[in-house]
């Protein structure tokens, strides 16, 4: 289905909604879709993540539980 008949399909099915409720939900959610927008990253946060899949890559990692014990130990010095 294209975007063309995707929207007819709703138009169509708006047209018979009289649930106030329901009609408010989706003016909200359209607004929130007009006001969203794509991120765009940073090129250090590029490359941090680049880092972060090369690390990954070749196995330079720690399990969330290790991560926890070393934070709890620095917080306790």
């Amino acid at each position: 289905m294209n975007t063309l008949e995707i929207k007819l399909e709703i138009f169509d099915k708006l047209k018979n909604v009289e649930d106030v409720s329901l009609l408010e939900k989706i003016r909200t959610l359209l607004k929130n879709a007009e006001t969203s927008k794509v991120y765009q990253l940073e090129e250090y946060e590029i490359q941090m993540l680049k880092e972060s899949e090369e690390d990954i890559k070749y196995g330079r990692v720690i399990s969330q539980d290790d991560l926890d014990k070393e934070d709890l130990e620095w917080l306790s010095k």
